[in-house]
């Protein structure tokens, strides 16, 4: 009896820690897709006012869209990641409810459009303010931050150096 109670112990915790693994690919996976998506803004003195998600990361959009359509798929997704929401996204600081809807997606859940942009991260923007990818050009064409009016926001490097919220960009 004994023996048969440790042996569900040890099988008990061999699937624990295999799945503990698994469990934190689910979460990394997902700290970009969250349920229900927020987007603010944020000041970033080369940029002035630009829309960030609500963890205060830079949503970007990328020229080669057509209106409310992706072009941004497979290796591009991967490199820009599509800005997502399960549920209803919402507005806050500057930016404006009327200007968010979301477009579908094939391979997940929706994706968040800002006047008629869809939004996307840049994999290399690591915290809170990064704008590396403004005004890279990658996959045929230029990606920029977006502006509160829904434009793209001039100014910042395309260098992709670790340009933060607060920094000159010069």
């Amino acid at each position: 009896m004994r023996r048969r109670w440790a042996a569900r112990l040890r099988g008990a915790l061999i699937v624990g820690a295999l799945a503990a693994p698994v469990a934190g690919c689910a979460m990394a996976t997902n700290s970009l897709h969250p349920g229900r998506a927020e987007i603010s803004t944020e000041r970033v003195s080369s940029l002035g006012q630009i829309l960030v998600d609500g963890r205060g990361r830079t949503l970007y959009l990328f020229v080669a869209d057509l209106p409310n359509q992706s072009s941004c798929d497979g290796a591009c997704a991967a490199i820009w990641p599509p800005a997502t929401s399960a549920g209803p996204p919402t507005a806050a600081g500057a930016a404006q409810q009327s200007q968010i809807t979301t477009i579908a997606r094939p391979e997940g859940p929706r994706q968040l459009v800002y006047a008629g942009h869809p939004l996307y991260y840049y994999q290399a923007d690591t915290g809170r303010g990064d704008i590396r990818g403004q005004a890279l050009t990658q996959f045929g064409a230029e990606w920029y931050a977006v502006s509160p009016q829904g434009q793209q926001a001039e100014g910042g490097t395309g260098s992709g150096q670790g340009l933060r919220a607060g920094d000159s960009g010069a």
